[in-house]
């Protein structure tokens, strides 16, 4: 998530520059240009965090060799920072970084200087990350309604989200958040050390074990099948309803391999700034599997195969759509001279490293595991057959306001904090924190306002094939009660980069263990045992992040010697008072329109019937964009800080 601070007074970084400001360029010792500046980044920050403990405190940065950075802009990409090979606990300068080793360019391929800053090309990156992730979103809407028309709102659709989410979240528990977490520093660093051919026999170490490991889980979950669907659906009284969803699962389960696979081609193009294919590939994925329920749907609807085939059919196509999302990436990798040669060296010093460096990552992947499982099987008790369908689709408009403002934010501010941590400035810290909370709830709790306001709209762009006005009903209470968890969402994710820019995890591992201890607490006995269904089973996501926030608080104020909860409050005070205008004009509008153009749900003589989709998404468009409108322009008239965003959007418009 992320977070910008632009408040007066900032004792030092240019990231607390008021929206409109230019930010003071301190002079450089060097005539001419500036330098390109080092810039902490999560790689840095994961790798010094490895060595803080057992090495010398880093020194602080040379003021001298360090840019401003004006971070009202947050769309700017941030580029890869040196950081320092383990032993050193510091961070080399560019005028202190070791020459190339001879086989650094063995490859023949020219080679890039990972340990460069280059923002210029960082700001052309961003910019078609953010077409291709508009291009990711929208085929991504596409595939959800695709399988709403074809599977609707069923014990079909249930047993196929079950079957499609496990094989990620399994892979995230064998090995995937320590991969995530560990490879890129351990791959920039052996590449930087030692060169090109050490840095590809990593790779091909890596890939050789994951073959194996990730290849036997994969086997195994296969022919366990049934007692992996049995961790998403304990609590159903009919053990028989999940037969499809093992059956889907034993075509599933090899993705947990193309998963693997795909993370390790993904960071290594992102280590060489090569954006393009570990953006892209996600809408090859979407695309194959929109063909699939395309086909899924004629096969059931027109020409009225067998189940057997129509299931097989979206089974395969399935898998196929994540092994070409992983495969696409391959061809690239030989451009930035990688021909990793596949191998297994499990007494390879490079791997211990990596487990070093990610196995502090177990305690939130066990816990999300452990919550998404006990979500799924309290909703299909409360709701047999259709309570995962309800989950899944509501969660689409859940993510949705998170990706598109609150990474961007989270990416820009994420490595302010690191660099002020690095040098020890807790000040600077803990005002970035505070502002980092106030903004993140500034602009999500007016979008959890609005898909309150507009869960019924955003749920009737379904309303096509199979997904029917009670299926909207059903997705949209849900939602409602889900979108509260929006804004402390953020707010948690947020924190989370804070403990890993202070370098311990540990107090944030200890929350989220409380957090799903809370979450399966109020699922159990609010939800089933006491009867709350659906609602308490939504509103049990918001107990978790509550509870982790709190604490995870807690410790930081501790650590910072305090917290700025005046801040902090002003954030919360505007986005409530803001958002609310803000929704309840969406909502007039939106009332508005039906009134003058026709309503979205039309009484025929068969019953009720949802309104042509284009005129649905037309009403969303014109009452979301009036909420918007009277929930953030008077944030950028009032020159708010919490608004820096949305400024530095529209000052981007006004130079076109």
């Amino acid at each position: 998530m992320a977070y910008t601070d632009e408040e007066t007074g900032r004792p030092r970084g240019a990231h607390f520059a008021q929206p409109g400001e230019a930010p003071a360029r301190r002079a450089s010792v060097v005539k001419g240009p500036a330098p390109r500046s080092p810039r902490p980044d999560e790689t840095a920050v994961f790798l010094r965090a490895a060595t803080w403990r057992t090495e010398q405190p880093a020194p602080r940065f040379d003021p001298a060799a360090t840019d401003a950075f004006d971070e009202t802009n947050v769309f700017d990409e941030i580029a890869p920072e040196p950081y320092a090979p383990a032993g050193t606990g510091q961070l080399p300068s560019a005028g202190d970084r070791a020459p190339a080793p001879a086989d650094a360019t063995s490859s023949g391929a020219e080679e890039d200087d990972l340990t460069l800053s280059d923002y210029e090309q960082a700001g052309r990156s961003a910019g078609m990350m953010t077409v291709l992730i508009l291009v990711s979103r929208l085929t991504g809407f596409v595939r959800t309604w695709a399988m709403g028309a074809a599977l609707g709102l069923s014990l079909l659709s249930s047993s196929y989200q079950i079957a499609y989410n496990l094989p990620s979240m399994l892979y995230e528990l064998v090995i995937g958040g320590m991969l995530i977490t560990a490879f890129l520093p351990v791959y920039l660093e052996v590449r930087r050390e030692r060169g090109v051919e050490a840095s590809n026999d990593y790779v091909g170490n890596l890939l050789g074990i994951l073959l194996v490991v990730l290849g036997i889980a994969s086997i195994a979950a296969t022919i366990g099948a049934p007692a992996v669907i049995w961790t998403q659906s304990f609590m159903s009284a009919d053990a028989g309803q999940m037969d499809t969803a093992v059956y889907l699962f034993r075509f599933f389960a090899i993705e947990i391999l193309f998963f693997g696979l795909g993370s390790v081609f993904s960071g290594v193009l992102n280590a060489h700034r090569d954006y393009f294919w570990s953006n892209f590939a996600p809408v090859l994925n979407n695309l194959v599997v929109i063909a699939s329920f395309a086909a899924f749907y004629v096969m059931d609807e027109i020409l009225h195969v067998p189940a057997f085939y129509s299931v097989t059919t979206l089974a395969v196509g399935t898998t196929l759509g994540v092994f070409i999302q992983m495969a696409c990436q391959i061809p690239a990798l030989a451009k930035h001279g990688v021909h990793p040669r596949i191998h297994v060296d499990f007494h390879d010093p490079n791997l211990r490293k990596t487990l070093a460096l990610g196995i502090p990552t177990l305690a939130a992947t066990i816990c999300a595991f452990v919550t998404a499982s006990v979500q799924n099987a309290a909703a299909l008790s409360v709701q047999p057959e259709t309570g995962a369908s309800v989950v899944a689709y509501s969660r689409l408009w859940y993510t949705l306001p998170y990706a598109l403002f609150a990474v961007p934010i989270t990416t820009a501010l994420y490595t302010e904090l690191a660099r002020d941590a690095a040098r020890h400035d807790d000040d600077a810290v803990r005002t970035g924190v505070a502002r980092g909370i106030a903004q993140m709830l500034f602009i999500l709790i007016p979008f959890a306002l609005y898909l309150i306001v507009f869960s019924e709209p955003l749920n009737m762009v379904y309303c096509v094939g199979k997904f029917d006005l009670e299926g909207v009903a059903l997705v949209s209470e849900y939602l409602c009660w889900l979108a509260p968890a929006l804004p402390i969402y953020g707010v948690c994710v947020l924190l989370q980069k804070s403990c890993s820019a202070l370098m311990d995890m540990k107090p944030y591992a200890f929350s989220t263990v409380l957090g799903a201890l809370a979450l399966v607490g109020v699922c159990m006995v609010g939800g089933v045992t006491l009867g709350g269904g659906m609602p308490v089973i939504a509103f049990a996501t918001s107990a978790f992040y509550v509870v982790a926030i709190v604490i995870t608080l807690a410790w930081m104020r501790k650590r910072l010697h305090g917290l700025q909860l005046g801040t902090m409050a002003r954030g919360l005070f505007f986005g409530i008072v803001l958002g609310g205008l803000g929704a309840a004009a969406g909502w007039g509008t939106l009332q508005l329109l039906q009134m003058v153009l026709g309503p979205m749900v039309i009484e025929t003589a068969g019953g009720l019937v949802a309104a042509p989709i284009l005129k649905t998404v037309a009403y969303i468009a014109v009452a979301g964009l009036v909420a918007m409108a009277v929930t953030f322009i008077p944030g950028v008239v009032l020159k708010l800080p919490e608004a820096g965003m949305f400024t530095s959007i529209l000052r981007r418009f006004s130079r076109r």
